[in-house]
C-alpha cells in the first residue's frame, strides 16, 4: 500500500512539474512614457510637469504575433487572467495596466495625456511595429482611438463593453475656444474630486461594486471575488483628483469615418451590458460595416471574465482569420507569377 501510494505522489509531482515546464515564461517590466503626450487635447497647465516621463508596468509571455490585452476602467491587467496564459501558448501576449491603474504610475494633475498615445508610446519601447489588440470597457475605448490615430500599427482590433467616447472634437476649434473648455470641465472636474473626498472612498466603492453587479451577466457569483478584489486594490486616483480627458472623443468618429479601410475588427457584446454602452458599440459598427459584432449571451459588462471561453473561441477566430490572409498574401507576393512580372 505504501508503494503504490509512493508512486500515485511521484506520477502527481512528475505531471505537475511538467505542466510548469510547458507554461510559457513570463517577464515583467516597465517602460517610460512622455506625461503629455502627442495628441492630448486636455489640460490647462503651460509650465512644465514635475516628470517628463512617467512608467507603465506590462507583463509579457509566449511567442509570435503580439497581442496586446487593455483593461477596463476600475480594473487592471489581472482582469485577463483566464486567458492570459492560454493566449500565450500561441502568441506574444502582453497585458499592461494603463496608466492611473494597476501597478503604473497615476497621471500627473493638469497635464494632458491620451491612453492610446501610451500604448504607441509601450509599442515603440518593445520594439512593436504592428500588434492585435484586445481592449474591455475603458481598454476598448483605448482600442477604438488606437485604430483612429494609428491604423496602420494595428493588425486586427478585438473592442468589447466600450467603444466611442463622448467628448467633443477639439481638433479643428481655436485655440482660445480650447482653453476655455479645457479650464471649465477641470473647474469641474475638481470640484466633484473634492465631493468624492468627502463622500470617503469606503463609501464610493461600494456604491461602484453595486454598479458594477448590475451589469454583470447571469455569471456574476463566479467573477465578484476577483472582480471586487481589483475595485479594493484600485487607487481610484479617477475619482480623487481632477482627471483631464484621457481620450479625443467625437475626434475618432471622424477620423474612423475618413478612412478607406479599417483593420480587420471584431466587436464583442455582453447580453446584459448597460444600454448607452451597446449603443456606443453599434455607432462603432455604423462607422466601420466590415466588423463582425458577435453577441455574448450570458455576459454583461466583464465579457472576458464572465465568457472567457466564448470570449477565447471568438477571438482565436479572428486571429487564424487574419493569419490566413496575411499568408496568403505573402504566397501570392512569392508565387512564380508575381516573380516573373517582377522581372518584366
Amino acid at each position: 500500500m505504501l508503494t503504490i501510494r509512493r508512486t500515485q505522489l511521484f506520477l502527481i509531482t512528475f505531471l505537475l512539474v511538467a505542466c510548469l515546464a510547458c507554461q510559457p515564461k513570463r517577464s515583467t517590466g516597465y517602460v517610460e512614457v512622455p506625461t503629455v503626450t502627442p495628441n492630448a487635447l486636455s489640460g490647462v497647465y503651460t509650465m512644465s510637469p514635475t516628470s517628463p516621463t512617467c512608467r507603465i508596468y506590462y507583463e509579457v509571455a509566449g511567442q509570435g504575433d503580439t497581442l496586446i490585452l487593455l483593461h477596463g476602467y476600475g480594473m487592471d491587467r489581472r482582469m485577463w487572467d483566464k486567458v492570459f496564459t492560454p493566449l500565450s501558448k500561441q502568441h506574444h501576449v502582453i497585458r499592461y495596466d494603463l496608466r492611473g491603474y494597476g501597478l503604473s504610475d497615476m497621471p500627473e494633475v493638469g497635464f494632458g495625456y491620451l491612453h492610446a498615445d501610451d500604448l504607441r508610446a509601450l509599442m515603440d519601447a518593445l520594439s512593436i511595429q504592428k500588434a492585435h489588440l484586445v481592449g474591455v470597457s475603458l481598454g476598448g475605448k483605448v482600442v477604438t482611438e488606437f485604430v483612429a490615430l494609428y491604423p496602420s500599427r494595428v493588425l486586427s482590433a478585438t473592442i468589447s463593453s466600450g467603444a466611442l467616447s463622448r467628448i467633443p472634437d477639439r481638433q479643428a476649434a481655436p485655440a482660445a475656444a480650447v482653453k476655455i473648455y479645457n479650464d471649465t470641465v477641470f473647474a469641474e472636474s475638481r470640484i466633484k474630486a473634492q465631493q468624492n473626498a468627502q463622500r470617503g472612498m469606503v463609501a464610493l466603492k461600494a456604491e461602484w461594486k453595486k454598479g458594477m453587479k448590475s451589469i454583470s451577466g447571469k455569471r456574476y457569483r463566479h467573477i465578484k471575488e476577483d472582480l471586487e478584489t481589483m475595485i479594493d486594490d484600485w487607487q481610484a486616483w479617477q475619482w480623487v483628483n481632477p482627471e483631464t480627458d484621457p481620450f479625443i472623443g467625437d475626434q475618432a468618429d471622424s477620423l474612423l469615418a475618413k478612412q478607406a479601410t479599417h483593420p480587420p475588427m471584431l466587436l464583442l457584446l455582453g447580453q446584459f451590458d448597460y444600454t448607452e454602452n451597446k449603443k456606443a458599440m453599434y455607432r462603432l459598427s455604423a462607422l466601420c460595416p466590415e466588423a463582425s459584432i458577435q453577441l455574448l449571451p450570458d455576459a454583461g459588462h466583464f465579457t472576458v471574465m464572465e465568457s472567457p471561453k466564448a470570449f477565447m473561441k471568438h477571438l482565436q477566430r479572428l486571429l487564424e482569420r487574419v493569419g490566413a490572409t496575411r499568408q496568403n498574401n505573402v504566397d501570392r507576393h512569392n508565387s512564380p507569377l508575381q516573380q516573373e512580372e517582377k522581372v518584366n
